[in-house]
């Protein structure tokens, strides 16, 4: 239980003071308490004939009125800072995590499902935001108010006291054998949820190979998933069913024992009044109440647990760490010495040593495979070397500022992902203060502005998730003004032209050309159009560089360049033929 409560207070982070705040409240409620015991006493006594009714009509009406407005402001206010605590220890929190996924590797996107990744954001954090506060108040207040309430029967009776303390123990030992039970079958409910989240998100993105085959079962997997989940929280529920009526029923015996030891007490002694019979049969309800508060709070500590571990597991990835001392770029020129770069045990680059200058235009090209597009990522960090260097400028990239070195970088993917936001929000992504004159600047660039403004609400217009709303050519062009408003001295295109049409290859190669006016520029290059104006070609096969040099110093020597051009060309006349059939 205290580990927990630990790290619920570690998690909430920004919100200790909200979270004190709550906790006063509540302990401050729970003294309130004892006041409406004194004035259940007093009004007893008076009832009894015991005290004079007429003198104590004033302090038990000061008594329940102190009750009545306490428990009204203190209970709000306790409300509302636990809620605020919640909602805002599971914000800062998604933050904190978005921040911290930022930083990671791609591989690291690789490994984990996107789907478990999303669950824990979603669904596994909206448990922890319900709940970790809430629980948190609620165990420590009730058992504060349990205490009190104990502390106070002793000195009334310590008889009864001592009883009333028998139940608590005996009702905590079934609690926390209520908690082992659920810290042991949480973890897995847990991976049922993470699952179908999982799953839910695959079925979604593959529901148009589902619908274009026409597949009857291709909701197989999601309908298992849903089955998974439901019996896991079928046998959490059913495995601490009997633990909790248990507990319920723990504290409908030592209610009894507590009222007819009270009544054993008044016969047996004289001494022993009515008065104390009638006070200590409430009392029995208030202090089992409170206990059962906190006990129903308890039951949870096994699912808060798995959530907070799940959370845990992600801030914990390391990501990729900034070296010192600080290094500053002072060109753009960008020098690999002798790197290697593996995934896992696959070593996927061999040995690369090259340079790129500034200013120029460089063209990879190689088969499928061969490391292209893993050599790319490597100078953003997107991934970091097995072994060497990169430097830009001849500063190592992993010494550089992570703001510094994206900066100086610029990219265009082969595939495009456009937000679901407006056109001029998907563009001003690269330039947040971008004025509408800077975005349209772009776009004109680019070669978009004309098909923006055709659409019903220009550059407002709202884009589908993904882009989808658009064609291919037109996605790759609002990528490319996006990079253009940038305006990076370094520019990475990611085969960013390999699946156009004739018609939007012109206009994309003549938005390239206005991105990279100027820029050091790297090219994964699948045309000859595109390779015939590198300043530098780099060749590669199985990891390596095979050839390095220009297209007239390259296009008569046997090899893989040749071939490349060879293939193209034989491409461009099998398209002829078929042209003329």
């Amino acid at each position: 239980m205290l580990d927990t409560l630990r790290r619920i207070w570690a998690f909430s982070k920004k919100q200790h003071r909200t979270l004190i705040t709550a906790l006063a409240l509540s302990f401050f409620r729970s003294i309130l308490g004892i006041t409406q015991l004194l004035a259940i006493i007093l009004t007893i006594q008076a009832l009894c004939g015991s005290i004079d009714l007429k003198s104590s009509i004033i302090r038990i009406g000061i008594l329940t009125g102190i009750c009545i407005l306490g428990n009204f402001f203190t209970s709000y206010f306790e409300q509302i800072n636990t809620l605020k605590s919640g909602f805002f220890m599971a914000a800062d929190q998604r933050v904190a995590v978005g921040n911290h996924l930022r930083k990671m590797p791609l591989g690291y996107f690789n490994d984990t499902s996107s789907g478990r990744i999303c669950a824990s954001l979603t669904t596994t954090l909206s448990n922890v935001e319900n709940a970790a506060a809430m629980a948190m108040i609620g165990i420590i207040s009730g058992l504060f108010s349990t205490f009190n309430l104990f502390v106070f029967m002793l000195f009334y009776d310590w008889r009864i006291g001592i009883l009333s303390g028998v139940g608590m123990l005996v009702y905590l030992l079934i609690v926390n054998y209520q908690m082992k039970l659920s810290r042991t079958l949480a973890p897995i409910q847990q991976e049922a949820q993470t699952n179908l989240a999982q799953t839910a998100l695959a079925f979604l993105q593959g529901i148009k190979v589902t619908k274009s085959f026409h597949l009857k079962n291709g909701n197989h997997h999601m309908k298992m998933a849903i089955v998974e989940s439901c019996n896991e929280n079928i046998a959490l529920t059913s495995k601490s069913m009997p633990s909790q009526f248990a507990a319920s029923i723990c504290i409908a015996v030592f209610e009894s024992m507590i009222l007819l030891a009270s009544l054993s007490f008044c016969f047996q002694t004289e001494t022993f009044a009515m008065v104390k019979v009638v006070v200590l049969l409430i009392f029995s309800f208030m202090v089992y109440a409170s206990l059962n508060q906190a006990g129903s709070m308890l039951s949870m500590i096994g699912l808060l647990d798995s959530g907070l571990a799940e959370i845990e597991t992600i801030e914990n990835e390391e990501h990729l760490k900034q070296e010192m001392p600080h290094q500053n770029a002072v060109s753009t020129r960008i020098v690999f010495k002798h790197v290697s770069f593996s995934y896992d045990e696959n070593e996927v680059l061999h040995d690369i040593s090259l340079t790129v200058e500034p200013n120029s235009f460089t063209a990879l090209i190689g088969p499928s495979g061969s490391g292209k597009t893993t050599l790319c990522q490597l100078i953003p960090r997107f991934r970091d070397v097995s072994a060497g260097a990169i430097t830009i400028g001849g500063a190592d990239i992993r010494h550089m500022q992570e703001e510094d070195l994206m900066k100086k970088i610029s990219m265009v993917f082969q595939h495009v992902y456009l937000f679901e936001d407006t056109i001029f929000n998907n563009i001003r992504f690269a330039k947040p203060d971008a004025s509408l004159e800077e975005v349209r600047k772009a776009a004109k660039a680019a070669y978009c502005d004309d098909f923006i403004m055709a659409l019903p609400d220009g550059y407002d217009t709202v884009i589908a998730e993904g882009g989808t709303s658009l064609s291919g050519g037109e996605k790759q062009r609002i990528s490319i003004a996006r990079a253009i408003l940038k305006d990076a001295p370094i520019v990475i295109l990611d085969e960013a032209t390999s699946a156009l049409d004739a018609e939007n290859e012109h206009d994309i190669l003549g938005a390239i050309d206005m991105l990279t006016k100027n820029k050091t520029v790297i090219m994964i290059a699948h045309r000859i159009k595109s390779v015939e104006r590198a300043d530098h070609i780099i060749a590669l096969k199985n990891g390596r560089v095979v050839q390095e040099g220009t297209h007239a110093e390259l296009k008569d020597v046997p090899g893989l360049y040749a071939d490349f051009l060879k293939s193209r060309e034989d491409a461009a006349l099998w398209q002829l033929n078929t042209k003329s059939k």
